[in-house]
């Protein structure tokens, strides 16, 4: 396990959550269909972006993958 592989790729996730953060605020502030549209699109790619990035996270690091199983996850 390489450790700056792993803050890398929390970083990453962070960066992630903040974006699906921030699409949804603009989705929830506009009246427009469309542009509510094109945002909750982006912000599922976002989502799945997240899940990638968990899944890789649980794969490198051994503690993180037991918390995983623990909670049944």
């Amino acid at each position: 396990m390489n450790s700056k592989d792993l803050k890398n790729l929390r970083e990453d996730l962070i960066g992630e959550l903040e974006a699906i953060n921030q699409y949804q605020k603009h989705i929830d502030e506009t009246d427009n269909e469309e542009i509510k549209k094109v945002l909750s699109h982006i912000a599922d790619d976002e989502k799945e972006h997240f899940a990638e990035l968990t899944k890789l996270i649980r794969e490198l690091d051994k503690t993180q993958k037991e918390k995983f199983k623990k909670e049944e996850l």
